[in-house]
């Protein structure tokens, strides 16, 4: 990811220690070394993109050749998935859990984009998941993992029934109120509104001119006001002035290369402070938004959502993404099978 940092402010503090003072930082990364560096983190956490980055590298094989040999064990008794998605499963929480020790909160990973539209298949998942971390890690806490879930109607109502069950989810692939709400009525743990749509992220000629800066104290208000525990995380900033900007949201997610630079720029609170929408009262002012509901009206939603700017495309865009890179991971895990195999 690109940054445009600004001028280096003069004073003692670094960036990555101000942040810290007004908000939860997650780590953006399945890579440990800046984590040990720069931590301990909130949280950490993982997508498709992120996952299949660590598959491909060397270093990984063993843990894909693993991963393969315990989804081809695991298989006949979860026969509603391939082999290969299975191992893509076991292989994310793998990395996943190998972070724990450098967290002091939740480890997340996405459950696969391509069941986004299907209510059953999401909630499947929830409860696979856990299974595996259990079969891979017995005295890991799950109450510490977090599915992540993109924030379409039929995601949001797995969401909530995975809640009952006691099992937590974070919303991702958010760029509108409309989700925010959803999102909170479904009982998820948390949001991850986008700053910049995912595409920006990827190519470098893209650029996305419309940021949804302004979602982030919209949600975190609209949820403080409805006494909805719902918590936001903001991410996929393309500029440390953005990342200020949203100091004092309940938590950033940043990426380790991100992380680096903010911890080798220094500055003084006061000249921070006021470039904060949480400091300079945009962030707290009161909105007056009434509670909204959309949990059971799924033409309510959709019409809203669809009316309300670029966000449907922007979700569906971040989604075709995300399902690309675990087509990609499925195909590398089915390589690595035939490989085993021979």
């Amino acid at each position: 990811m690109a940054f445009s940092p600004s001028a280096t402010p003069a004073s003692s503090a670094n960036v990555l220690e101000y942040l810290r003072s007004k908000s939860a930082i997650d780590y953006d990364s399945l890579d440990p070394r800046v984590a040990s560096d720069l931590g301990p983190f909130a949280d950490c956490t993982s997508n498709q993109w992120e996952a299949y980055t660590n598959l491909c590298d060397p270093n990984n094989a063993s843990l894909l050749e693993e991963s393969v040999a315990l989804a081809r064990e695991l298989q006949p008794e979860i026969s509603t998935v391939s082999v290969e998605e299975l191992a893509v499963e076991i292989a994310m929480m793998k990395l996943a859990l190998r972070m724990a020790p450098l967290v002091h909160g939740s480890l997340h990973v996405m459950c696969n984009p391509l069941y986004s539209w299907d209510t059953n298949k999401v909630y499947e998942t929830g409860h696979r998941f856990h299974q595996i971390c259990r079969g891979l890690e017995p005295s890991f806490d799950l109450s510490r993992l977090i599915m992540k879930v993109p924030s379409t109607w039929e995601g949001l109502q797995a969401c909530s029934r995975l809640k009952s069950d006691n099992i937590k989810t974070l919303a991702t692939t958010l760029f509108t109120m409309e989700q925010v709400v959803l999102a909170g009525e479904a009982g998820c743990t948390s949001i991850s509104p986008f700053v910049h749509e995912l595409r920006a992220h990827l190519d470098s000629d893209y650029h996305d001119h419309d940021p949804i800066l302004d979602l982030v104290p919209q949600a975190q208000r609209y949820y403080a006001k409805h006494g909805i525990p719902t918590k936001v995380k903001a991410c996929a900033f393309t500029t440390v002035s953005e990342i200020i900007s949203l100091a004092g949201v309940d938590a950033m997610t940043i990426p380790a290369e991100v992380l680096e630079e903010l911890f080798s720029m220094t500055g003084s609170q006061e000249k921070f402070k006021p470039q904060s929408v949480f400091d300079n009262g945009v962030g707290t002012a009161s909105t007056g938004s009434e509670r909204l509901s959309y949990i059971h009206d799924k033409t309510k939603f959709y019409r809203a959502f669809a009316t309300n700017g670029r966000g449907k495309a922007k979700t569906e865009d971040a989604i075709a993404v995300f399902c690309g890179f675990q087509t990609q991971s499925e195909a590398l895990m089915a390589k690595v099978g035939s490989l085993k195999q021979c």
